[in-house]
């Protein structure tokens, strides 16, 4: 018998939430359009044998960068020829790489999108508010706060329409670290609410109809902090207590705007599963007497409409 300690893929979520554009350069420069122009009542009426009167939009620009990852495992004869089933060499090897090509993809995820001071708006669940919280009003109840505790559906709710009101598009994912899901799926507002489906068990999908999005996404791929050698340190790579409202686009577009995007550089690595996990190539060293696989993935992930999102850090306490 032989034991792989590999993730399931579904527990890692950076491919789930924003839409991936395929690129033809390491880096270059994408367009971010200002959203007050496409707000306004600029029509007025057209005098007779004039022209209708002329209005525009101006256009800013961000730059994405892909940076090329890689990894490789090698295979000696001496490993293949020793192999007995069911050890497979080739699956393990593909297993270690794709696996870690995942954990590196989630970690820019987290970095880039999962935390404060990137989004134009940040919560911070508290037990009880300092007096200049309570005037900023950038602040909430744990969700399983000992009194008082901030009803899920009605605070998402809230949410939802204050960033809607601002962009004129509805929010569509929430992400939840595992922590604040546990403890929403239990919440008394939430039990209350699907007393009399058929259901019995609080789910991502009913969680998704209850705040009225596309999708609720939970993360639950792990990353091993401690170097090799060291004791094993593992833990979520998304905050367990954190969570993350957004708008996504469903398809990439030039001119539709979305909370974020991911750049896979296909000019150098074809195909978009360059940004899924990498690709992955196996070639020969003959003077080492091995085969050698590799995985390789060129992309970059950009926030691009930071008014599409609010991040809510210590959603609960416990």
């Amino acid at each position: 018998m032989a034991i792989a300690w590999a993730q399931d893929q579904s527990n890692f979520i950076a491919d789930k939430v924003f839409p991936t554009v395929p690129v033809l350069k390491e880096s270059d420069l994408f367009a971010i359009y200002k959203k007050g122009a496409f707000f306004r009542d600029e029509l007025k009426p057209r005098p007779l044998g004039g022209r209708p009167a002329q209005i525009g939009y101006e256009v800013e620009h961000g730059r994405y960068h892909c940076t090329e990852w890689s990894a490789e495992h090698p295979i000696d004869d001496r490993v293949r020829a020793n192999a007995d089933q069911p050890l497979d060499p080739d699956l393990a090897s593909m297993r270690l790489l794709t696996g870690q090509a995942l954990i590196r993809r989630e970690k820019l995820w987290v970095n880039q999108f999962f935390k404060t001071g990137v989004w134009s708006f940040d919560w911070t669940g508290k037990a009880k508010a300092t007096a200049k919280e309570e005037e900023e009003k950038r602040w909430f109840a744990f969700f399983d706060a000992e009194e008082n505790p901030t009803n899920p559906i009605e605070f998402f709710d809230q949410r939802r329409i204050d960033i809607a009101s601002k962009t004129g598009r509805k929010p569509n994912t929430i992400v939840l670290g595992v922590d604040a899901f546990r403890v929403i799926k239990n919440h008394p507002a939430v039990i209350d609410r699907i007393k009399y489906t058929q259901r019995g068990i609080v789910t991502e999908q009913i969680l998704a109809e209850l705040f009225d999005v596309k999708q609720v996404l939970v993360p639950f791929g792990v990353i091993n902090s401690a170097a090799e050698g060291l004791t094993d340190s593992i833990d979520f790579l998304v905050g367990r207590k954190s969570a993350l409202m957004v708008y996504a686009a469903p398809n990439p577009s030039i001119e539709e705007p979305s909370g974020g995007y991911t750049f896979a550089y296909t000019g150098l690595i074809p195909g978009l599963t360059n940004a899924f996990g990498g690709v992955i190539e196996r070639g020969r060293e003959a003077l080492a007497h091995s085969d050698i696989i590799q995985i390789r993935a060129a992309y970059d992930v950009q926030i691009t409409a930071a008014d599409l999102g609010e991040y809510f850090s210590e959603c609960v306490q416990g």
